[in-house]
């Protein structure tokens, strides 16, 4: 119910007389763009609708292919004169259509538009419409996109914890503020109690000194202030082992407002203003001492890590398969169940005096996490037995428990 209605919200403002000649102006008859796509606004009120996917690797689901999306939105030489008259491009995720992860306007007057923002894999929607309600371009527009698959992007959305992107100590990221109300959520995990510094950083600065970012971390009351007209700005903390939540969002400002009254009498109340440099794109940091550094070639170690969403374990043969974001050790833990168990159990075949089995080996598996291509999650609890005159274990699909199923969002 809930996204039905979100979706309403969307096509509501959408006559039907319109949409009758141009199917794009629904979500459900989006036109699938590629690399580039060319139209033109039929009416002030006209919208349209593109969809695209950043798909999962079915074959490798550790393989992550989140990353970079530039979109340009452009008309031909030459521009009009008439500053009212354009084009507006949003950009929505399937998982919240209620809230625009970016937003962009081109009027008539000028050539093109351009803005990036990191995205992770599901579906995405562009809304195209008029920048005025009465006067609308008759000009056609390009609208474009390049795909730059790139772990080290943040991904949207990620407005609050559940959704946080997860990124790896002593490693940069890139980011950037959509809007006014952005803010964007991270996550790291530390094996050892460490000082960490928390950089934020861009490599040309603004002029504007009412713009900027703000840093800070869950956890603690300090925040750190990194103007636009700033290089650079760093915010120092001891933390512990565990997960640990950090965020970016607008700078917000202070402003002088005059009371009514008494001129001598009057109160000075303070006003909280959000400026964000929105579309400025910035470097983020956490700087771990005791973070191990990332390794190329990775030994067979197990290792052990924990799911930050789930607070589920699971068990890697090396460092280098754990997802990243999650904490890990390379010890069990004492008071958490692991998946796959590291209480899994093999009982041998038992022979009689001549030689005939009495009783098949078998392998037991108490905990084991199944993921299918729909991202639904199964808990199972597993036997592999091994069936006589044969020496590989088999699975026998009649001794397989499903214990707890996760649906996918």
């Amino acid at each position: 119910m809930h996204r039905t209605i979100l979706v309403f919200g969307l096509i509501g403002i959408t006559p039907f007389a319109v949409a009758g000649e141009d199917v794009s102006d629904t979500l459900e008859g989006a036109n699938k763009i590629g690399s580039s796509f060319k139209e033109t606004l039929l009416s002030a009120i006209d919208v349209d609708f593109y969809k695209f996917t950043i798909s999962t690797d079915r074959k490798n689901p550790e393989h992550d292919t989140s990353g970079n999306i530039t979109v340009t939105l452009s008309q031909k030489a030459p521009p009009s004169l008439n500053p009212n008259s354009g084009w507006q491009i949003e950009l929505y995720s399937e998982k919240n259509l209620a809230k625009t992860l970016y937003t962009a306007a081109l009027p008539e007057t000028s050539l093109e538009v351009k803005f990036e923002q990191g995205l992770s894999p599901g579906n995405y929607y562009f809304r195209v419409s008029s920048l005025d309600s009465v006067v609308f371009p008759a000009a056609e527009y390009t609208l474009a996109r390049q795909w730059e698959e790139n772990a080290y992007y943040e991904r949207q959305p990620n407005d609050d914890p559940d959704n946080a992107t997860a990124i790896t100590p002593n490693e940069t990221y890139y980011g950037n503020i959509s809007s006014e109300s952005d803010i964007d959520i991270y996550r790291f995990g530390l094996q050892a109690p460490d000082l960490v510094s928390i950089s934020l950083s861009q490599k040309t600065p603004g002029i504007n000194s009412t713009l900027g970012w703000q840093v800070g971390l869950f956890s603690q009351p300090q925040t750190v202030d990194v103007l636009s007209t700033a290089l650079s700005g760093t915010l120092e903390a001891n933390l512990d082992v565990g997960m640990h939540y950090l965020f970016v969002k607008p700078l917000p400002q202070t402003e002088e407002v005059s009371q009514d009254g008494d001129e001598a009498e009057a109160e000075t109340a303070q006003k909280e203003e959000k400026t964000a440099p929105v579309g400025r794109t910035y470097q983020l940091v956490v700087n771990a001492p005791s973070a191990p550094p990332a390794q190329e070639d990775c030994p067979f170690t197990f290792t052990y890590a924990q799911n930050p969403l789930t607070n589920r374990w699971a068990s890697f043969s090396t460092p280098c398969d754990v997802p990243v974001g999650w904490f890990s050790q390379e010890t069990a833990p004492e008071t958490y169940e692991v998946c796959p168990s590291p209480h899994a159990t093999y009982t041998l075949p038992k022979m009689d005096e001549l030689g005939t089995i009495t009783q098949q080996g078998r392998v037991k598996i108490p905990l084991l996490d199944f993921k299918d291509e729909l991202g639904n999650v199964m808990i199972l609890r597993v036997e592999l037995q091994q069936m006589p005159n044969i020496n590989p274990i088999q699975f026998t699909p009649d001794i397989l428990k499903v214990l707890r199923t996760i649906e996918a969002e």
